[in-house]
């Protein structure tokens, strides 16, 4: 028996004019007793769907409408209270009027709900002794004695045929389907007999006209010939070519006409994009000056999946130029080969570096989580704030695992970000100190209302050297500037052997894909820890386009021995 307890559902409430004079048109309450759970949301969908056809599209309701909805009501509720396995309720209801509020009242006693007194579910035809049938048929939730809820019993049926086709069964069919309700007794019989017939198998696979090699393309392919057909697993194919970044569409086709021994061929069908792709982008900010990027990626360097991409940065806080080769691994899904060059002149409010580094690394995806191996080699001329020019050199391994999630890369209302960083050298290695250090990122995205949501990230780093001045400039931390402390110089703060960045920021739909946002930055570089916090705060526009977020913030010191105001400007996502 269902515990009785009040639930009282308001289905539509409303007050409208019936005239300019004033006069109100009726509004109906449905009040419903106790009942609770699923039959209870089914009896109020039910009901709130006849009431709004009875209003019509001008979406009003007559008394003669609330008259007609009040005598059909309890056979509604009577139907709705069927799947779950009430057939025989007590229904008790009133209809009451004040003025043109109207209010209808209904205490529902459900009874005894009918039970499964039989339950039997078996396999016949060549996969009767398939084993992830028979452990989906013995780990079943639906049991003998439990409340016959028709959804339940209707969700089984189609998850063990749906089971039964990706296993390769695909003419598997119900050679019986029975269920017999004895309402006098309240009891229920169910027996499902299914026949498999015979089992179909993944046949060869063809790709259609692409500039890569069908060596390269077969090593997308999750399943191996003869394994059996499924469904399922075509989709996974069509996402992993999707995936994959190579093409612009994919289309996989079965063909039927050509099934041998009941091995089924695909036929796969793609368009690729076009072999180069170059970017620009600009900006300006009060603290950086103006900004160029000029960006090229080279998509098929023969046709092995290998590629290359370039930036090039310009800006008087920043000129450099990288480069990057990647190399597919034995997955080209989870694992990369990389090889990189980068040459950059670098000029914050403390410092001055001209540096080259190069980098090879393997990187992996395993679990939704990135791990990257590499060793890094850097040379770099520098100087610090009142200090000579100092040579330094490093040759260094650093190991990075970070992982992403978020409902929308472009727009995100919900996601996480995190990232953790450990490297160092050794001087008796190739290079001029010895060093161990490691950083945390971390960003999270949370939104109360659709129209806003709550951007909140942290950076924390710790460098152990001995002498801080023999390490690169570009190994030492930094903070001001987009993405660290806004409202001070791009990495005007440090450099320094310890970095501690936090930052809250809240937008608000104001029209489209417009939001309006305020922000609170805080944080230091510093050689001590937990000292010297810089704080800042600014209010800005973020017009969501297809390139990602571009975002206009004016920015107000509140610590520093100039409490200014500036302008930022950045593009891009937010993961």
């Amino acid at each position: 028996m269902i515990v009785v307890k009040q639930w009282i559902t308001w289905v539509i409430m409303g007050c409208f004019l019936w005239s300019p004079i004033g006069s109100a048109h009726p509004a109906l309450n449905i009040a419903i007793t106790g009942i609770q759970g699923d039959g209870l949301k089914n009896i109020q969908d039910s009901l709130a769907i006849n009431q709004k056809l009875y209003a019509g599209a001008v979406d009003k309701l007559t008394s003669k409408n609330i008259h007609t909805l009040y005598r059909q009501a309890e056979s509604a509720i009577r139907d709705a209270l069927k799947p779950y396995g009430y057939f025989a309720p007590t229904i008790h209801s009133t209809l009451h009027a004040q003025g043109e509020r109207w209010t209808a009242t209904f205490h529902i006693q459900p009874g005894h709900p009918v039970r499964l007194k039989e339950l039997s579910i078996t396999l016949t035809g060549p996969g009767c002794q398939n084993k992830a049938m028979l452990d989906f048929i013995k780990n079943l939730s639906l049991k003998k004695n439990d409340v016959l809820v028709t959804p339940n019993y209707d969700a089984t049926k189609a998850s063990l045929l749906q089971l039964a086709n990706n296993q390769g069964y695909l003419k598997a069919s119900w050679a019986q389907n029975t269920l017999q309700i004895d309402l006098k007794k309240r009891t229920a019989i169910v027996i499902l007999q299914l026949d498999t017939e015979e089992q179909y198998y993944f046949g060869e696979v063809s790709f259609g006209a692409s500039p890569l090699s069908t060596h390269f393309l077969k090593r997308f392919i999750p399943f191996q010939s003869h394994d059996p057909f499924s469904s399922d697993t075509v989709l996974a194919l069509q996402k992993n070519l999707d995936n994959s970044g190579y093409f612009q569409s994919v289309s996989i086709a079965p063909e039927w006409d050509r099934v041998k021994d009941r091995a089924v061929p695909l036929h796969v069908t793609m368009e690729s994009p076009k072999a180069q792709r170059y970017k620009i982008g600009a900006g300006y900010g009060s603290f950086t000056g103006p900004r160029l990027l000029l960006s090229g990626e080279w998509r098929r360097l023969g046709d092995s999946g290998q590629h290359a991409a370039s930036l090039l940065r310009l800006s008087p806080v920043i000129k450099g130029l990288a480069f990057k080769y990647f190399i597919p691994g034995e997955n080209p899904l989870t694992d990369q080969y990389t090889i990189g060059a980068n040459m950059q002149d670098f000029k914050p409010d403390t410092g001055h570096s001209l540096s080259q580094s190069v980098s090879v690394a393997f990187v992996k995806m395993r679990s939704e989580w990135q791990h990257t191996v590499s060793l890094n080699a850097l040379n770099e001329r520098y100087v610090l704030l009142n200090q000579p020019y100092r040579n330094g050199h490093v040759l260094y391994p650093a190991y990075t695992i970070s992982h992403i999630v978020a409902d929308n890369i472009v727009d995100p209302h919900s996601g996480k970000m995190i990232s953790i960083n450990v490297q160092g050298g050794n001087r008796h290695v190739l290079s001029t100190t010895s060093f161990v250090q490691s950083e945390i990122k971390a960003k999270y995205i949370i939104s109360p209302t659709t129209a806003s949501r709550f951007i909140v990230r942290g950076d924390l780093g710790y460098t152990i050297v001995n002498n801080l001045n023999s390490l690169p400039l570009t190994l030492q931390y930094l903070a001001g500037g987009p993405g660290s402390i806004r409202g001070f110089p791009y990495g005007s703060l440090g450099p320094a052997r310890y970095l501690e960045v936090g930052s809250v920021e809240y937008q608000y739909r104001i029209m489209d894909e417009i939001y309006g946002a305020a922000f609170c930055d805080v944080g230091t570089a510093t050689n001590q820890f937990n000292t010297g916090f810089e704080k800042t705060t600014g209010v800005g526009l973020v017009y969501i386009s297809a390139i990602g977020p571009i975002k206009v913030y004016l920015t107000h010191r509140l610590t520093g021995p100039l409490h200014s105001n500036g302008v930022i400007f950045s593009i891009g996502p937010d993961f």
